[in-house]
């Protein structure tokens, strides 16, 4: 008989392009993340448009599924904030996408949607 191999795990690396859009207005950048293991990542965001905003990403992913979060400081603003985030991603890691729950300090609570690819 066959054994069970668990589920896929999928292995986000390398440089992606990355949007978040939050009350309608879009946020694009970078999302460069080393090699990880077992399915966890850490990540460089960096958002270049309409806002200079830099987030340190830890994360996971499990079978098609992704998490993560990430402190980022709004250099355009002067805010700063959490971002937590939960997805989809595709079996070859090279696209992602989710919803995003932010907590900024200038704005307060807010919601929108992400998605990563090469």
């Amino acid at each position: 008989t066959a054994g069970f191999a668990g589920p896929l795990l999928v292995e986000l690396k390398g440089d992606y392009t990355v949007e978040c859009v939050v009350q309608g207005q879009p946020y694009t950048g970078t999302f460069k993340t080393p090699p990880g293991a077992n399915g966890a990542y850490t990540a460089k965001l960096n958002f270049m448009s309409p806002a200079t905003i830099l987030a340190d990403v830890t994360g996971k992913t499990a079978g098609d599924s992704m998490t993560f979060q990430a402190k980022y400081e709004d250099q355009t603003r002067g805010c700063t904030g959490t971002l937590a985030g939960k997805g989809t991603v595709e079996k070859d890691a090279s696209k992602s996408a989710g919803a995003v729950d932010i907590s900024d300090s200038c704005s307060g609570a807010l919601s929108g949607t992400f998605r990563i690819w090469k």
